[in-house]
């Protein structure tokens, strides 16, 4: 009996160790199979106006090593991760929109780095804010507003400065969308008041008040009569 009782502890005990055995191995296999995350790349905005300074952030790369970068294909910038593998650098975006382009330009940015890669989009446009169509009996006349550029959200406003510099009326156009910040109304009557003759002042901005150095702005000079 008692040899009996010594046995069952004995397989006790050797079953213990193998359970330990066991529960080792499973914390070894996570631990083995973890891998690094991929690299990526990100940039300061989404949307850019021509020739302005855009900064690009990294992570996911070889540390202390050479890279390189191509947008739409072409040769654009190189450098060295640091350390830890980050990238931080600026650079200016293309200076002009390409040529027949509706006024917003998309770009694709690859960063390469030994077996690593990694892309980011983004697009470029001009500030603008145009109407048509622009001639007609004023007491009447409704145009299309185009807006683009105005960055993203955000309201955009028309603001009326008399030809003696009054501002005489602030008007709600709509909501800047996309990453860029356009917006296309319907058909608006230009002049939402009987307009006097001279040489009238239309300010667009994302101010609902008028100020005469909002930034960004676009400024219109339109004579009636």
């Amino acid at each position: 009996m008692t040899r009996r009782r010594d046995t069952e502890r004995l397989i006790a005990a050797a079953l213990a160790l193998a359970g330990g055995a066991a529960a080792v191995a499973a914390l070894a296999i996570p631990a083995s199979a973890t891998t690094a995350a991929p690299a990526t790349i990100r940039l300061s905005h989404a949307c850019y106006q021509p020739a302005q300074q855009a900064t690009l952030h990294g992570s996911g790369f070889d540390p202390s090593s050479h890279w390189s970068a191509r947008l739409d294909g072409s040769a654009f910038g190189s450098g060295t991760t640091d350390s830890t593998g980050a990238i931080t650098a600026t650079f200016g975006v293309p200076s002009h929109l390409r040529k027949g382009s509706s006024g917003e330009d998309s770009y694709q940015l690859v960063v390469r780095e030994g077996k690593h890669s990694a892309g980011a989009t983004f697009r470029v446009s001009r500030l603008a804010a145009t109407f048509s169509p622009t001639s007609g009996n004023l007491l009447t006349l409704k145009v299309d507003f185009h807006l683009l550029g105005w960055g993203r959200g955000g309201s955009l406003y028309l603001h009326y400065l008399s030809p003696k510099g009054v501002s005489r009326l602030s008007r709600y156009l709509g909501p800047a969308a996309g990453a860029c910040g356009h917006l296309s109304t319907a058909p608006l009557k230009l002049f939402p008041f009987r307009p006097g003759v001279g040489v009238w002042t239309l300010q667009f901005d994302k101010h609902s008040v008028y100020q005469a150095s909002s930034v960004p702005r676009v400024v219109i000079r339109y004579k009636v009569g």
